[in-house]
């Protein structure tokens, strides 16, 4: 009686562990879907991610998700906003003079955008009250460009 009980279970786990692999393999892709490049240029859907920003002039950004992102597969699918922002020389040198920022190296990995060489600088303040208490992310900014990487759900 205990080995009918265990196939069945062995067998869903075995089944499982399958789909789990499978989709993993996949990163939530169909079959013979290509990945699509997210780049923008599209300054309001910005402006909702970094609401108390000013002075933004332009704009270059991706959305990359994070999770499986298909809707057959339960779970959660998050996305990260990453890309520049070119400030108005006034409000550059308003954000320069109002924050202490120390050089650092931003941890972002583009996947569409070509990378700008800079002499990144970051301050936690600047990102507390740049970025929204409920959006885990970072800001570096040098001179007027700001380079960001921001996650939602």
């Amino acid at each position: 009686m205990n080995k009918m009980r265990i196939k069945p279970i062995i067998t869903l786990i075995l089944v499982l562990t399958l789909l789990v692999c499978a989709t993993a393999c996949t990163n939530g892709k169909r079959a013979g879907e290509e990945a699509k490049s997210s780049v923008s240029a599209d300054i309001s859907a910005i402006e909702k991610l970094f609401p108390s920003l000013e002075g933004a002039t332009e704009i270059e950004w991706e959305q990359v998700t994070l999770g499986s992102g298909d809707s057959r597969v339960p779970g959660p699918t998050d996305y990260r906003f990453q890309g520049y922002i070119v400030l108005s020389d006034d409000v550059a040198q308003k954000y320069a003079s109002s924050y202490d920022f120390t050089e650092a190296e931003p941890d972002v990995t583009f996947e569409n955008i070509k990378e700008r060489e800079g002499n990144w600088k970051y301050s936690e303040d600047f990102c507390k009250d740049i970025i929204p208490e409920y959006y885990p992310g970072s800001v570096w900014i040098d001179g007027n460009t700001i380079l960001f990487s921001v996650t939602t759900t």
